[in-house]
């Protein structure tokens, strides 16, 4: 038997799933949580909330739903986009080997990350500097000149920020691990033992779901606020890089155990459904925190309502991922063209999208409509251009008809 991260089962047990299946509802779930940064960003613009680090401006529309929804996006996101990314992670490594993987990796990672942050972060601060610019009354292309000036002489990479892209920079840090780790498992074989054991029960055991929830509590805990910190430099955090290691491995062992995701078909609805109430109700926990902070500062009561919150969160993610999975696969068994296109632009949707959040509705600030159709709005203008893009991409190099950024990749 060959240890390390796969694969996790014995060669001569048998899966209910080929290595050839197209796992067309992971990829839609996927794409989806790619193409979620794009209704994120626009929502925080919208906030009813004062501008924050986080997001230094606001429109003149607010709307109650923005704040709602960003922490609800907030809470899920992340930890399906990594298991999602652990799962297809193992798949292409249990086709290609470590050398191939590590190649398609770099890549499709590491490549996009440098380029991107290169090109992407000048065009972030100008846009900032556009909206804070526009924000004082000044036309638009007054207030674009100033900003691109502003951008310049300030330097286009001065006070470095991983912006959106911090997210491909620590899944290179944990296929770094991942791979370290298959290494080590494979010359310690009791290693190796321990963790096919350690994989069975985090996806077949019935204890599975206490056990994940349980982990996944304790790295809350470790965080500064409810639900899981931003990284805001390019140190690596220990506490976000093993919480976010936690999904990616989940999603590993789901592809070399992968009958579990014909498993998780069955009452798939029962937890999605608890799961999505619960995230409502860790929305207005985590509301109820900041405001209580707001008032009070850092008091045992606010204390208590961290870690009730924390739980919340560890529960929720676990059950809506899940339930995710199951929902996905049983529905979407086939191709279908229009979420194909979906999933193959969303990579490049997720790398291009920020620019665009910050610039579009900075754009349209002064149009006096309801805030909450007005998002609406700004989300679908701010995707049309990305789509627009993504079709001439396409046109230039048509090999992505059949491969697909977003399938090989991710």
């Amino acid at each position: 038997m060959e240890f390390g991260l796969f694969p996790m089962t014995s060669p001569t047990t048998p899966q209910l799933v080929t290595d050839n299946q197209r796992y067309h509802g992971l990829d839609a779930l996927r794409a989806m949580a790619m193409m979620l940064g794009v209704v994120l960003h626009v929502a925080l613009y919208f906030q009813e909330s004062n501008p924050d680090e986080i997001w230094p401006v606001r429109d003149v529309e607010r709307s109650a739903l923005a704040g709602f929804l960003s922490i609800m996006i907030h809470v899920f996101r992340m930890p399906l986009f990594f298991v999602m990314a652990g799962f297809f992670a193992a798949m292409m490594h249990g086709k290609r080997g470590s050398a191939g993987f590590v190649g398609n990796r770099f890549f499709r990672i590491a490549v996009p990350l440098v380029v991107g942050w290169f090109i992407l972060y000048p065009l972030v601060k100008a846009a900032f500097g556009f909206a804070f610019i526009h924000a004082e009354g000044l036309d638009i292309s007054t207030s674009l000149g100033m900003a691109i000036g502003g951008m310049v002489s300030e330097g286009p990479w001065s006070d470095p920020h991983p912006i959106h892209l911090w997210f491909l920079y620590y899944l290179l840090i944990l296929y770094v691990c991942l791979l370290a780790a298959g290494l080590m498992l494979r010359l310690i074989p009791p290693l190796g033992r321990a963790w096919e054991r350690c994989a069975e029960v985090c996806t077949r055991s019935p204890l599975r779901l206490p056990i994940l929830i349980a982990a996944t509590f304790g790295l809350l805990c470790m965080m500064e606020g409810p639900g899981v910190d931003t990284p805001s430099d390019f140190i690596p955090r220990p506490r976000i890089l093993i919480y976010y290691g936690l999904y990616m491995i989940v999603g590993w062992a789901m592809w070399n155990n992968r009958r579990v995701i014909e498993e998780l078909h069955r009452g798939c609805w029962l937890r999605f459904l608890p799961g999505f109430l619960l995230l409502l109700v860790t929305v207005v926990l985590t509301i109820a925190y900041y405001m209580q902070q707001a008032e009070s500062g850092w008091t045992s009561k606010n204390h208590l309502l961290f870690y009730i919150t924390q739980a919340a969160v560890a529960i929720t993610n676990w059950l809506v991922i899940l339930g995710a999975i199951g929902i996905a696969e049983r529905i979407m068994r086939r191709h279908h063209p229009v979420i194909r296109y979906l999933v193959d632009a969303s990579y490049w949707i997720y790398l291009a999208h920020l620019p665009l959040s910050v610039f579009i509705p900075a754009l349209f600030r002064n149009w006096q409509i309801n805030g909450t159709l007005k998002m609406f709005i700004m989300m679908i203008l701010v995707t049309i251009p990305l789509l627009l893009t993504w079709q001439l991409i396409m046109g230039i190099v048509p090999s992505r008809r059949s491969n697909g950024v977003a399938a090989s990749s991710k």
